[in-house]
């Protein structure tokens, strides 16, 4: 009966001790695949940046003003040419 218990006890050392290594490697993998995601998460907010400083740079009244003087030759007109209609 004596070497049944001792049996059993290392038996359940021995699944203990197979548990925690699994558990352990689990966890390091889940790390690893964190630390992928947040590099990840971190370029994606890098590219955001640049294009939302892109669209604000597009975006800008004064260029596209520039813009559509000197590409489709439009100017502002004179006071005297101006209508305005009202509803």
């Amino acid at each position: 009966m004596n070497s049944f218990k001792l049996f059993l006890i290392i038996l359940i050392c021995g699944s203990s001790a197979i548990g925690l290594i699994f558990i352990k490697h689990e966890s390091r993998e889940l790390f690893i695949e964190l630390e992928a995601h947040k590099k990840h998460r971190d370029q994606l907010n890098i590219e955001w940046n640049e294009l939302k400083s892109e669209e604000n740079r597009l975006g800008n009244p004064a260029r596209i003003e520039q813009q559509a003087i000197e590409a489709l030759d439009m100017k502002k007109p004179a006071v005297d040419e101006m209508r305005i209609y009202k509803k």
